[in-house]
């Protein structure tokens, strides 16, 4: 059924009104369903790129989850992270991904990278071998497993190179968890 000429133009002249109202922000429906709740910690890689001494490796977990990997005096592994507190910590910075001379070219110029190399050369040692300080001063202590670092291939990690710093808290607007 075709609508007349004034209902059309009643109709038109609404949904110019509805569109200027929401344009300006004056007019904003109600959530259908609730917004989830802001995150409270920084948004980070899952698997970060970290330098230490002069070489960049591919974690296997993110930075908080990196686990001591030697033996407690129960034979069991050690539940500590390597990252922790009271510790040196690094930086996040943008480091350039440009390959070196004679290697294909990539899509990134910068990556956010986990920079260790200001710390002391024993720390970055620590680091290495994934050990938490406790162990790391008790040099006599087992690694019950190797330790998970991968040397960073760019061109084969393309995937977990990031091109924005991740200290800032991202919030994701319409996704539901």
């Amino acid at each position: 059924m075709p609508l007349t000429p004034q209902l059309a133009d009643l109709r038109r002249r609404l949904a110019l009104r509805t569109r200027r109202l929401l344009d300006t922000g004056a007019f904003t429906p109600h959530p259908t369903e609730p917004a989830p709740a802001p995150p409270t910690t920084p948004c980070q890689p899952t698997r970060p790129v970290v330098q230490l001494l002069y070489c960049r490796y591919l974690a296997q977990y993110p930075l908080d989850d990196i686990r001591c990997v030697a033996q407690t005096r129960l034979r069991h592994r050690c539940t500590h992270p390597v990252l922790t507190p009271d510790a040196p910590t690094g930086t996040w910075t943008l480091m350039s991904a440009t390959p070196s001379h004679g290697q294909l070219t990539l899509p990134a110029s910068e990556m956010a990278v986990y920079d260790l190399g200001q710390l002391p050369y024993t720390e970055q040692l620590r680091w290495r071998a994934q050990r938490c300080p406790l162990h790391a001063a008790a040099s006599q202590a087992a690694d019950l497993a190797l330790a998970e670092w991968e040397v960073f291939d760019p061109l084969m990690h393309h995937l977990h190179m990031h091109p924005r710093l991740p200290t800032a808290i991202r919030h994701h607007r319409g996704r539901s968890k």
